[in-house]
C-alpha cells in the first residue's frame, strides 16, 4: 500500500453538505440515552410505534380533509427515516474513525494468556493477604 492509498479518518468538517447536514440533525435525547442497547429501540420501541402510527394514519385519513391528511401521514415515517439516517451516518464515522483507520489490534494469543493469569495471580494474593 503507497502512502496515497492509505485510508484516511473521516472529518466531519470536510464532509460535503449533504452530509454536514445529515449530521447537524437533531438527534432525541432518550435514543442517545439507550445507545448501549440501541438493538432495543430498534426491534422493541420502533416497531411499535409503527403499529401506533398505522392507527394514526387510520384516524387522520379518516378525520381530517385531502390535503392535510396526506400531510400527517408523511410526518412520521419521515421523523423515523431521519433518525435512522442520521444514527447509521453517525455509527459509520465512529466505525470508519476508531476501526478501519485505526486498524484492529492485532495481538498474540500467548501473549494475551500470559497476562490473564498474572493478572489472576495477582488478584488471587490481594484476597488472600485481605
Amino acid at each position: 500500500m503507497t502512502q496515497d492509498d492509505r485510508l484516511e479518518k473521516i472529518d466531519k468538517k470536510k464532509l460535503p453538505l449533504i452530509y454536514k447536514i445529515i449530521l447537524k440533525l437533531p438527534f432525541p435525547q432518550n435514543i442517545r440515552s439507550i445507545n448501549i442497547p440501541s438493538g432495543m429501540f430498534w426491534a422493541i420501541i420502533l416497531p411499535i410505534a409503527m403499529i401506533l402510527d398505522f392507527y394514526l394514519n387510520v384516524y387522520f385519513i379518516v378525520g381530517l380533509s385531502f390535503p392535510l391528511n396526506i400531510i400527517m401521514i408523511c410526518t412520521v415515517p419521515l421523523v423515523i427515516l431521519v433518525i435512522f439516517v442520521r444514527a447509521t451516518a453517525d455509527r459509520f464515522i465512529n466505525w470508519w474513525n476508531s476501526a478501519v483507520v485505526g486498524g484492529y489490534v492485532q495481538r498474540e494469543v500467548k501473549k494475551v494468556l500470559d497476562e490473564y493469569i498474572t493478572m489472576r495471580k495477582n488478584k488471587e494474593k490481594e484476597r488472600t493477604q485481605t
